[in-house]
């Protein structure tokens, strides 16, 4: 066997704490490496290069590379393994970026480490078995769940590529809270207008099909190949679908949760929705006194809600501005924790408001109370540290973006994530920001996290463009890191199907053993730490390599 150990300085990364000339040294003489080299980025076009020559120089069996987690770089390396004409799944990749340069400062300690995590990267490396990546069969077609601005534009994109799609809205309309907007910043249309644009395109295509007042009942299958059942007034509806995309936006952040606001019991205090839908008909006097609170659901920890929404800024911003424009003798002042004007124009925007007149002080808000001529307001201004207490004719509160309200039941029929503000979670926010843990179930919108018109619009283009490349060729490659059952072990016990979450494990009633559907296995392992008989295993993670990694490793101690 004939191994070959590469260590990457990642610039200086890894260079400033871990000694890489020693390591590549040390390695060379070492049991079957027969090369061992340092290079200053291993994943440059010349560290590939380096590679390469090496494997058709030295006829390398096993290649193993020292640098930054596995997950980064995976599928370049691995091609670089394909294009030389070795099993890409003969590569080891060891992290000593972020499991030694990037937890100390200690050279020597740093180093004597990554020694210890080469070696037994190398070690095991020697039990690794040339996998191979299954080839199936996708449906090019999509299922949208949601009907708001991120769903339509998803939907439009696919369907642009000649992909079938369908798109359920729970709603007896389409457009979400967009198309309840009277004028969407920065463009200031309205949003009823953007809306209707975006269905009218939709709906003068074949491949389209849309369905409101309609709900997901039932999910199933795998990846390129899912059965979706959508319940709807005309009855139910089965379809087959390559993927899915989750777009079912927000919910409005209910403003009586803050109960020291008052909000609900002096028609006085509004939202900016309220605001929106009333601000013509409102009972101002000719120079009424307006305040806006921000943040009102949202860096708000009390209450659950410590992130920032992105979008309250902004509409206190044009309800400021609505405000001076229509009552030019108008007072406004504006009671925000941090201004956050985002996004791209928010700074000049609120400049021009300051411009206008509006105020604005940095602040927390103890509570509004109602008075028989005026509401008044009481808290703290935070730049002066001094109370105040202050009378408006009107108080308009901000909220913020919370949870859509079903995310935690449709979350678990398609056994998805969400995470600790109950958003649907990424695979990874930088690296895999619109898929979820299942493949071919992305997320677009708002229902990922907090996102203003625009940004939605955008990110249901990127998870449409994400799957239209999973699903465009008519068939996928999945990984090789799936289950498989040796039937002699299996006692039919069927404890692995009662754990597995992605229903890949069925039983034969006839051999009353089970065997993986591989289309469907995620490469969790659960089911292989259920076994009681050991009878399950996931390929590419056998005994052998795992015990001696740990031998490796030890060896060095």
């Amino acid at each position: 066997m004939k191994i070959g150990v590469f260590v990457c300085h990642c610039g200086h990364n890894i260079k400033h704490t871990v000694n890489v000339k020693r390591l590549g040294d040390f390695f060379k003489s070492f049991p079957n490496v027969v090369v061992s080299e340092d290079y200053p980025f291993v994943c440059s076009e010349p560290g590939q290069d380096m590679i390469k020559d090496s494997i058709e120089k030295y006829g390398l069996d096993r290649v193993v590379i020292a640098s930054c987690t596995p997950s980064l770089h995976g599928d370049l390396f691995k091609d670089l393994l394909k294009k030389s004409n070795l099993n890409p799944f003969y590569l080891r990749r060891v992290s000593i970026r972020e499991h030694c340069s990037w937890v100390g400062d200690d050279l020597e300690k740093n180093s004597e480490k990554a020694k210890r995590l080469i070696t037994a990267g190398i070690y095991g490396s020697c039990h690794q078995v040339p996998l191979e990546e299954k080839r199936v069969d996708v449906t090019k077609s999509a299922l949208i769940i949601g009907g708001g601005v991120s769903g339509l534009s998803a939907a439009l994109f696919l369907s642009n590529m000649g992909m079938q799609v369908y798109v359920a809205e729970k709603e007896a309309f389409l457009g979400g809270q967009v198309g309840k907007l009277k004028n969407v910043w920065p463009s200031l249309k309205s949003g009823s207008d953007i809306i209707e644009a975006m269905v009218g395109e939709l709906k003068s295509r074949d491949n389209v099909e849309i369905y409101t007042s309609t709900v997901l009942k039932s999910f199933e299958g795998f990846f390129g190949n899912y059965e979706a059942v959508l319940a709807g007034p005309q009855g139910e509806k089965k379809i087959i679908i390559g993927g899915v995309i989750v777009s079912i936006g927000f919910s409005l952040f209910d403003a009586r949760l803050k109960p020291e606001l008052n909000y609900g019991k002096d028609e006085r205090i509004i939202t900016t929705v309220d605001f929106e839908n009333k601000f013509e008909s409102l009972n101002l006097p000719e120079k009424p006194r307006v305040a806006i609170l921000h943040c009102v659901g949202s860096r708000d920890e009390q209450i659950g809600k410590a992130y920032c929404s992105r979008i309250c800024c902004i509409n206190s911003l044009r309800v400021a501005n609505a405000v001076k424009d229509k009552f030019k003798d108008s007072y406004v002042e504006s009671f925000y924790i941090d201004m956050r004007s985002h996004p791209k124009g928010g700074e000049e925007y609120y400049e021009d408001t300051q411009a206008k007149g509006a105020l604005f002080t940095r602040s927390n808000i103890a509570e509004i109370t109602s008075g028989e001529n005026a509401i008044i307001i009481r808290g703290e201004d935070t730049l002066l540290s001094e109370p105040f207490e202050r009378e408006f004719d009107l108080a308009v509160l901000s909220i913020g973006m919370s949870n859509p309200v079903d995310s935690r039941d449709l979350a678990t029929l398609l056994k998805i994530t969400l995470d600790k503000d109950k958003f649907f979670l990424e695979a990874h926010i930088k690296l895999r920001p619109f898929d979820t843990a299942v493949k071919g179930i992305l997320i677009a919108g708002a229902c990922s996290g907090p996102k203003d018109t625009e940004e939605s619009i955008n990110h249901g283009r990127s998870a449409a463009l994400k799957l239209f490349g999973f699903l465009n060729l008519g068939w996928a490659y999945l990984d090789p890191f799936i289950s498989y059952v040796n039937p002699r072990r299996c006692s039919g016990c069927r404890m692995c199907e009662h754990a597995c979450f992605s229903n890949a494990i069925k039983y034969d009633e006839e051999t009353r053993v089970v065997h993986v559907e591989e289309a469907a296995c995620q490469g969790c392992g659960l089911c292989n730490a259920t076994c009681p008989s050991s009878a399950i295993g996931l390929k590419g993670y056998i005994d052998s390599i795992i015990d001696d990694e740990i031998n490796g490793f030890l060896m060095t101690v």
